[in-house]
């Protein structure tokens, strides 16, 4: 059996190319092409190793060559570090990144473990435990499909579980932004409109201020100490430990099992056959319990509670799907910061005033990826993967206009979300109605406005971050006209969608004679609010920055 397995001297990270091929690199080597061809993501086979793969890379980027300012962002992104230059910035690190052998152990505790060994399946979050298996009840995720797994592959799986533990019993703690986190990564238009290259992927997203010197290494990377046993309750905050940590967490203990692959077993994670496998390991209770990180982690949004909370929480998906509702917190704060973007989005658009010509201009198409599981506790329910338009004009003034935008449109949306829910109900179950005999109906109401509108909302929105980037030199002059220009395009959008659905959902011709008051009534209030009349149709012109129409006295003249 091979005497060691060192991470940055083996081609362990999958990645594809142009071309469509996966091939294998060193972690110096993803910044240049291969063999002619871009690398353009990691490519484990599975979405969660995936990005916390690309989390791992991108801490070690920020702890070797982290940027120190704009300038030096920019350099790099448009010319990126060559093969021999990131080698030299790895090498430093060499003590942390030996995952088998004598001495520490990637992202395991530093002695060996006592215990019974088990099953290498654990290491993903989703694979079925002993009980459901017991039970029978592994119905979606079947049993037997990981046994063995490459030394590449137990790499993967384990920083994947380190990075996103769940709760997992007594002792057996979460990761540092608990079970099935979060991520939001930027990737950032090209000009082309071709995917971005990994390392583009990668260096947006890397952010500042997080560089350690190779003193400062044991508490960057936990496993090269002893571990901080939290049963008697020490926990670990930033002040214990180095704020890089937040990529390099360990939750878990954990000593992986290596044997000599003498049936030439291939892995179940990456395909491919090693000669060395991982299909057990030995864990213990008590791992790092972090505690009080609040906004610790670089590529999480966070919330809090209530205004006068004073720290934040990391947000996690309710489902997996993510779509603009969800802009707000996602890319741009939400109302009183009970909201914020991941530090990576935040920073995106001031770096972007380093870019220069075609390469700034295509940043009006960039995209923002979210990532994460939904969670029930200790139940993974699925995994969300959303892609989202980060719209970035490069102009502070812009960029602040563009969030503006999103915020009204957002507001006004929700609005009239509310008006035909309410409408709905009204054409269904009268005035005094109940809901709740059929709550699936409304349920599915709002489901389909805010899916029916979701294409439009991005296209008014980049629309006016075109039309703010073409103005700006006269922006004070034309930003009520652009407003109310784009204000009132996505309230028609709003208008026409929702007189949609709720003609589909109350369709006039199926009522009952009864009923046809109500339906009248209830498409008459949904008109009405959408047209500027009554509180909700004030609080929609208001947000738009559109005048109110003309209302009649009660002698029938128009009035302002």
């Amino acid at each position: 059996m091979s005497a060691s397995f060192h991470l940055l001297r083996e081609q362990w990270i999958p990645v594809s190319l142009a071309d469509g091929r996966r091939v294998f690199v060193r972690p110096c080597e993803i910044s240049e092409s291969y063999d002619g061809q871009n690398i353009l993501r990691i490519s484990t086979g599975r979405p969660d190793c995936d990005i916390s793969l690309t989390e791992f890379l991108i801490g070690l980027l920020a702890v070797t060559i982290g940027p120190e300012d704009g300038d030096a962002w920019q350099a790099l992104y448009s010319a990126p570090p060559s093969r021999e230059e990131l080698e030299a910035a790895f090498n430093q690190l060499a003590p942390a990144l030996s995952l088998d052998g004598v001495g520490p152990r990637f992202f395991q505790d530093l002695q060996p473990l006592s215990g019974d060994a088990t099953p290498v399946r654990a290491l993903f979050i989703d694979a079925p435990g002993d009980n459901a298996i017991r039970n029978n009840a592994d119905h979606f995720v079947k049993r037997g499909r990981t046994t063995a797994l490459s030394r590449a592959g137990a790499a993967i799986a384990l920083l994947t579980l380190q990075t996103s533990a769940p709760s997992g019993g007594a002792g057996h703690r979460t990761s540092l932004r608990g079970g099935g986190p979060l991520t939001t990564l930027v990737l950032p238009g090209t000009p082309d409109n071709s995917d971005p290259t990994l390392w583009q992927r990668l260096w947006a997203n890397v952010p500042a201020g997080l560089r350690a010197n190779t003193e400062e290494h044991a508490r960057v990377f936990p496993w090269l100490v002893e571990t901080r046993v939290s049963d008697d309750g020490v926990i670990t905050t930033p002040e214990d430990v180095h704020g890089a940590q937040a990529f390099f967490g360990m939750p878990r203990r954990i000593r992986l099992n290596f044997e000599t692959n003498t049936k030439r077993q291939p892995c179940d994670l990456l395909g491919i056959v090693d000669d060395v496998i991982v299909s057990s390991y030995v864990t213990r209770p008590w791992g790092a319990n972090y505690t009080s990180w609040s906004r610790g982690h670089p590529l999480s949004p966070y919330y809090k509670q209530r205004e006068a909370d004073t720290e934040y929480l990391p947000l996690h998906l309710k489902s997996a799907r993510v779509g603009y509702r969800q802009y707000l917190g996602l890319v741009v704060a939400g109302s009183k910061g009970l909201r914020l973007p991941a530090l990576c989005v935040s920073d995106f658009p001031k770096r972007a005033q380093y870019i220069k010509g075609a390469e700034r201009r295509a940043l009006l198409n960039s995209r923002l990826l979210a990532a994460g599981y939904a969670m029930d506790n200790m139940k993974p329910l699925d995994f969300g993967e959303a892609l989202l338009p980060l719209i970035v004009t490069g102009d502070t003034s812009c960029d602040e206009q563009v969030r503006e935008f999103a915020k009204r449109f957002i507001a006004t949306a929700e609005l009239a979300a509310s008006q035909l829910v309410g409408a709905t109900k009204r054409a269904l179950y009268g005035v005094r109605g109940d809901a709740n005999r059929d709550s699936t109906v409304l349920d599915s109401v709002r489901t389909r406005f805010w899916s029916d509108t979701e294409e439009s909302f991005y296209q008014v929105l980049r629309g006016a971050a075109q039309c703010l980037v073409e103005n700006k030199d006269e922006l004070a002059d034309r930003l009520t006209t652009i407003r109310q220009d784009h204000g009132d395009r996505w309230r028609i959008i709003l208008r026409k969608h929702c007189l949609a659905v709720f003609d589909d959902t109350v369709p006039i011709e199926d009522a009952e004679s009864d009923r046809i008051r109500d339906v009248i009534e209830g498409r008459k209030m949904l008109v009405l609010a959408l047209d500027g009349y009554g509180p909700v149709g004030k609080k929609i012109y208001s947000e738009l920055s559109l005048p109110l129409p003309a209302t009649r006295t009660a002698k029938g003249r128009k009035a302002a």
